[in-house]
């Protein structure tokens, strides 16, 4: 399931279309998504299935994919000018502005469960080291003072 698309992306953008003779094409960005969106997923598989779901915890993650696609879209349109935009005077966006940096925070917090994607399926807590005892039910039996080696 995606959770943004090549609209949202333009969308961050002063009259900006991506398509197959643009700057940054719209395959490029499909793939940024379809490449953040991953890195997300994997973010966040260890409290949530993935892909995540439900309609807010999906608008948490748009938001997410959007600002990081749009970082990288912003930064390869700077490189591909003739001149480049010395580095002090790169636009905010260029310069892990304070959209980028608070959707990394966001993502660092919902895996740290510091953000709780409220209607996302949770995963138990029973997911942890599989094995055939406890596949089976089988309870471990200990002695107190025996060698059990």
């Amino acid at each position: 399931m995606a959770y943004a698309t090549a609209s949202d992306i333009a969308s961050e953008f002063k009259g900006i279309v991506f398509n197959a003779t643009s700057s940054v094409t719209a395959t490029e960005v499909t793939a940024f998504i379809e490449e953040e969106e991953a890195v997300i997923n994997a973010t966040v598989s260890n409290r949530y299935e993935v892909p995540v779901t439900g309609t807010e915890a999906v608008n948490i993650l748009k938001n997410i994919v959007i600002a990081y696609v749009a970082y990288r879209v912003a930064k390869i349109l700077n490189l591909k000018k003739d001149v480049p935009i010395p580095e002090k005077f790169v636009p905010q966006v260029l310069n892990e502005g304070a959209k980028y940096k608070e959707a990394k925070q966001q993502l660092q917090y919902i895996q740290k469960g510091k953000i709780i994607l409220t209607d996302a399926t949770a995963l138990s807590l029973g997911q942890g080291v599989k094995s055939y005892n406890s596949e089976n039910g089988v309870l471990p039996i200990w002695e107190k003072n025996v060698k059990q080696w």
